[in-house]
C-alpha cells in the first residue's frame, strides 16, 4: 500500500502533465602425454572485485522473483508465505554480514532489521516486504512492484553498503504487516532497536519497479521522492546522486500527500509524525496496483536499478560514509 493513491484526485484537478511535473580465470592444461610446464598461479582476486553488484538490475530482479515465487503465496501479512518471505529477508541480510534482529508483530509475522553498526546516530532504510497473499477465492496476490520491488532494493542497498564503513550507523528495516495497516512499523516506532532520538532520517522504498506514473506521463526514468520539500540541499544530494544513473527526481512535498488524506499510506508516516526525516521514493501507481496481475514479468529492471543507484549515494551521504583509509 502506499501514498499514491492521491494521484487519482490529482489526475481530476491537474492532469497527468501537471503531476508528472510535480509528483559485465583462464587456466593452461596439459596437453594430453606431455609434460605439464610448471602452473604460476594467479593471485585472487579481492572478494569485493568477485562479488557482483549488488545494484545491477539483474541482482534485483533475482530478489524480486523470489519474493513472488509460488512457495510464498503472495508474502500475506499473517500468511505462511509472509512468514517465509521474512525468513528469506533475514537470510539475505545476513549472508551480506548484517547483524540482524527478528522483531515481533503479531500472528507469527516479524520485522525484520540489519544492522551495520557505526556511530551512536542511526540512518534507516526501510521498506515492507508482505503483500495481500491468497484470497478468500484462492487468488494470489503476488505484488512484485508493491512491494516486491522496494524489498529487492532494499537487500542491494544493504549487500552494497556492508562493502564500506560508515559513520553513522545504517538499520535496514524490512518491515512486514504494512498491508494491515503500516503494523509492522508502527511496533517498530513503539518498540525501536535505535532510539528514535538518534535516528538521523529514515528512507522508505514502496513501489519503485515500474515506469514513473503510469496513469498519467508513464516516464521510465523518474520517480517520486517525498518529504525533502524543508530541505533543498538534501535534494539536491539526491539528485546529483541519480543523475549518473539516469534518474530524474520529481520532488512531492509531504504536505501535497496530507491534502489529499493519504499521508498514512506508507511506513515512512510513523516516523515523520515523530518529526524524523522522513523520505519516500516511489514510481508510483499503475492498473496492476493490488491485483493478481503485478507479476514480475510487469516490471521494468532499469528502472529498479536506477532508483537504487540513486538511493544508494543518498545513503552515502546521509550516514557519512568514511572514504578509502577511513580519512577524513
Amino acid at each position: 500500500m502506499y501514498d499514491v493513491h492521491l494521484l487519482r484526485p490529482l489526475v481530476r484537478v491537474a492532469g497527468p502533465a501537471a503531476m508528472a511535473a510535480a509528483a559485465a580465470a583462464i587456466g593452461l592444461s596439459a596437453c594430453p602425454g606431455k609434460t605439464a610446464a610448471p602452473a604460476r598461479v594467479p593471485r585472487a582476486p579481492s572478494p569485493t572485485a568477485q562479488a557482483p553488484d549488488p545494484l545491477a538490475a539483474a541482482a534485483l530482479m533475482n530478489d524480486v522473483r523470489r519474493l513472488c515465487a509460488p512457495d510464498l503465496a503472495g508474502r500475506g501479512s499473517y500468511q505462511p508465505g509472509g512468514r517465509a518471505a521474512a525468513s528469506y529477508m533475514a537470510a539475505e541480510l545476513a549472508a551480506a554480514g548484517l547483524e540482524v534482529v527478528r522483531q515481533p508483530i503479531a500472528a507469527g509475522a516479524d520485522n525484520v532489521i540489519g544492522i551495520l553498526r557505526g556511530g551512536p546516530d542511526a540512518v534507516l532504510v526501510s521498506a515492507h516486504y508482505d503483500h495481500l497473499g491468497v484470497d478468500a477465492a484462492g487468488r494470489v496476490f503476488p505484488g512484485a512492484d508493491d512491494n516486491a520491488s522496494g524489498a529487492a532494493v532494499l537487500l542491494g542497498l544493504a549487500r552494497a553498503a556492508a562493502r564500506h564503513p560508515h559513520r553513522h550507523t545504517l538499520l535496514f528495516a524490512s518491515f512486514g504487516a504494512e498491508e494491515a495497516g503500516l503494523v509492522g512499523s508502527g511496533v517498530y516506532v513503539s518498540r525501536p532497536i535505535w532510539p528514535l532520538e538518534r535516528t538521523l532520517a529514515v528512507l522508505n522504498f514502496d513501489m519503485v519497479g515500474r515506469n514513473f506514473f503510469e496513469w498519467g506521463s508513464g516516464r521510465s526514468g523518474a520517480a517520486a521522492i517525498v518529504g525533502l520539500e524543508a530541505r533543498p540541499d538534501l535534494l539536491e544530494v539526491a539528485r546529483r546522486a541519480a543523475a549518473p544513473a539516469g534518474l530524474d527526481l520529481v520532488p512531492v512535498p509531504a504536505a501535497l500527500v496530507e491534502l489529499f488524506g493519504f499521508e498514512d499510506r506508507t511506513d515512512d508516516w510513523w516516523f515523520r509524525r515523530r518529526g524524523i526525516l522522513s523520505i519516500h521514493m516511489s514510481t508510483s501507481l499503475h492498473e496492476d496496483y493490488h491485483q493478481p496481475t503485478d507479476t514480475a514479468d510487469r516490471l521494468a529492471p532499469a528502472q529498479l536499478e536506477r532508483v537504487a543507484r540513486a538511493a544508494a549515494g543518498l545513503i552515502d551521504h546521509l550516514a557519512a560514509r568514511e572514504p578509502v583509509g577511513g580519512g577524513e
